[in-house]
């Protein structure tokens, strides 16, 4: 299993395609110049080409739909294992008593 860098990705904005393809097309009734048009539409090409870096960086595209549903129920069950285990040992005596003196303070 491979590591990934976890970063966060403000997702409207990063894949809002609408104002680049509004200036493009604003470019194209306002001017007819042909240095303008291609800076527009290589700045649309850069965007589409950022977006799909984006989406290629998303982890788990290596596996198929049912080895990640195989992956989601083997972390839910340890999830669950956990939650049990934890709860198990808040009620012991040790832990239940120093809750206890924690709560009272």
């Amino acid at each position: 299993m491979a590591s990934y860098e976890t970063e966060e990705i403000d997702v409207a904005k990063e894949f809002n395609l609408l104002p680049v393809i509004f200036e493009t097309i604003q470019a194209l009734q306002r001017t007819s110049d042909p240095q303008e048009l291609t800076k527009k539409v290589n700045t649309f090409r850069s965007k589409l080409q950022h977006c799909r870096t984006l989406l290629d960086k998303i982890p788990g595209l290596e596996m198929s739909g049912e080895e990640q549903k195989e992956m989601l129920n083997k972390y839910q069950a340890q999830y669950k294992e956990k939650c049990e285990l934890l709860r198990n040992y808040r009620n012991l005596p040790v832990f239940a008593e120093a809750f206890l003196k924690e709560t009272k303070s």
